[in-house]
């Protein structure tokens, strides 16, 4: 009989658990949400040693009203050397067809939890691409963790 209280106990506990998730404690829009399940991010690497953050986001997740015939990303790199000058973006290897530098304050701001005057922000635009990307930052003095998104159908 006291192993049965105990399971229904416990059963108790975690049904009243069941309804929550990893965003239900703050309070979210579901944009907030698409941006926070979509952004990634990385270490960019110099000569085996980390010297900045890149962090992604994917806006044809985000945005797929908007974005949707190539590949358009939100990028948002800060490198303590050389300040990411020359800077090329890959996307499974390709080259970027377009990368636009933006302000701090952009259109795109709200997309993410914070800015910050020390980091720069693009918008760049790949061909269209199969259902697995990975992206890559780098120059002729660092490079990006490939970043890897998967499409969803």
């Amino acid at each position: 009989m006291k192993t049965f209280l105990l399971i229904i106990l416990i059963s108790t506990l975690f049904i009243g658990c069941s309804s929550s998730n990893a965003f239900s404690r703050f309070n979210l829009t579901s944009m907030q949400i698409k941006c926070e399940n979509s952004i990634l991010s990385s270490k960019i690497h110099s000569q085996n040693k980390t010297i900045g953050t890149l962090s992604v986001l994917y806006l044809n997740q985000v945005l797929a009203k908007t974005y949707n015939e190539d590949e358009w990303f939100y990028v948002s790199i800060y490198t303590t050397k050389d300040k990411g000058r020359d800077i090329k973006f890959f996307l499974n290897g390709e080259e970027a067809l377009s990368v636009k530098e933006l302000q701090v304050k952009n259109k795109f701001s709200y997309l993410l939890s914070s800015t910050q005057e020390w980091k720069r922000y693009y918008l760049v635009r790949f061909k269209k691409l199969d259902n697995r990307l990975s992206f890559i930052a780098k120059n002729s003095n660092f490079t990006s963790d490939p970043l890897i998104y998967k499409k969803e159908d």
